[in-house]
């Protein structure tokens, strides 16, 4: 591997797309604005409390034998996963925070809130922007629900924190997302 100074991104700005699950991956993005029909934008999360890729799980084992102490390694169960934090109290957020579907929705606006949350299972794209250049990360199938308590706090904002796990998709032989390598816009 050769080092490509090109290649690197600082991804200072950002979007969250959901669409239902295994929502096909966009064929072709040209625009982190636009990635096409099935995605819709979750809308503004929190700078503060940047989004954050989870990896969870045991390491691998090294199991020897009596001639040779380092004769294989086991694969390690990991459970990769997202957190982000929507700053956007509106009905899909609640919804997500809350692990509400849409009959949770009452007629006023409000949202019912379950004593029983149930995990929201959606298609995620997220695409991490560093001015044309960005990196679009497709996951099929997420499992998403609220987090951690929300902070009430008079000078920042009112953040719903939400975690998604990533789940297999028949739509990728078993596998839990692709993520692309680094695209620019100007090309």
């Amino acid at each position: 591997m050769a080092l490509d100074a090109t290649t690197t991104i600082v991804p200072g700005t950002g979007y969250i797309y959901l669409g239902n699950p295994d929502t096909a991956k966009p064929a072709s993005i040209t625009d982190p604005l636009s990635p096409g029909a099935g995605w819709t934008n979750l809308g503004h999360t929190s700078r503060d409390t940047m989004p954050s890729l989870t990896r969870d799980g045991s390491d691998p084992t090294t199991l020897g034998s009596w001639q040779n102490s380092k004769l294989r390694q086991t694969s390690p169960d990991i459970t990769y996963g997202i957190t982000f934090s929507s700053i956007q109290a509106d009905k899909a957020a609640l919804q997500l925070y809350f692990g509400a579907g849409p009959a949770a929705m009452q007629a006023d606006g409000s949202i019912r809130i379950p004593a029983k949350p149930v995990p929201q299972i959606k298609a995620l794209l997220m695409i991490l922007v560093d001015g044309s250049s960005f990196v679009p990360l497709w996951h099929p199938r997420v499992s998403l629900l609220g987090s951690d308590a929300i902070k009430i706090d008079s000078e920042n904002w009112f953040e719903l924190p939400i975690k998604g796990t990533f789940l297999a998709s028949t739509l990728i032989d078993g596998a839990i997302g692709e993520w692309a390598a680094l695209l620019d816009a100007e090309s």
